[in-house]
């Protein structure tokens, strides 16, 4: 029973993760599209900075969550420790602080 809760946990975990990364690089999309469309338009820079701004921040909020979703994430690990639930391998294992995989970010580029 704790292998199948486990199971759908890390899979709803992975699944916020991604989504979290998804969103955010559809908000930088956006963003990047608004600022293109302004200069191909010729328009001055003030034009459209409060939509820009709120995206902007939207993308700052996206940030924060996907860190809170990273914390959780640890917590997670953390009671799969304290009551010796055993672990379930899904994702990338080894996982350094501050150290993407090689080639992880390059197709994103």
């Amino acid at each position: 029973m704790q292998n199948l809760t486990g199971a759908r946990i890390a899979t709803q975990l992975f699944s916020a993760e991604d989504a979290i990364d998804r969103t955010l690089g559809e908000t930088a999309k956006l963003i990047t599209s608004m600022c293109e469309a302004r200069i191909a338009h010729r328009l001055p820079a003030i034009a459209g900075q409060r939509v820009i701004g709120g995206a902007t921040e939207a993308l700052a909020a996206l940030e924060r969550a996907r860190r809170s979703v990273l914390d959780t994430h640890d917590g997670l690990a953390f009671l799969r420790d304290e009551y010796g639930i055993e672990a379930i391998a899904a994702g990338v294992l080894h996982k350094p602080e501050g150290v993407a995989p090689a080639g992880a970010l390059e197709a994103a580029a």
